[in-house]
């Protein structure tokens, strides 16, 4: 018990608690980060699902224009979102639709489409 200790063994004694704890620091903060990256998945796949309800749900009257192509694509648009959250297509109601941009050019989404019409 009397042993005593000299200025070099307490300084390496500092030196190495202080590694210790720097290191465990840096495992929190790096805990933190995935925990972190992990809600924010969460959070934008929320997003995304709320915004694609919000588009659907929008409370702009839908103009008649009386062109019969116009109807269908309403009436095609309906029976998908019907058939996507399957409910019966008298208990949705559009009031309006809108068009995304879409992230690809145009001749990338007639690409696909015709490699799809291609497998049919």
């Amino acid at each position: 018990m009397g042993e005593k200790i000299t200025i070099g063994q307490s300084l390496i004694i500092t030196i190495f608690s202080m590694a210790v704890v720097f290191l465990v620091l840096i495992g929190i903060s790096y805990l933190i980060d995935v925990l972190r990256v992990t809600a924010n998945n969460n959070k934008k796949e929320a997003k995304e699902a709320k915004d694609l309800t919000e588009s659907v749900r929008v409370s702009e009257p839908v103009e008649k224009s009386g062109n019969i192509e116009d109807e269908e694509l309403v009436a095609v648009i309906a029976a998908a979102i019907a058939a996507s959250m399957g409910v019966a297509i008298p208990d949705i109601n559009i009031k309006s639709i809108k068009r995304v941009s879409t992230p690809s050019p145009i001749w990338a989404q007639m690409g696909r489409i015709e490699e799809i019409s291609n497998k049919l």
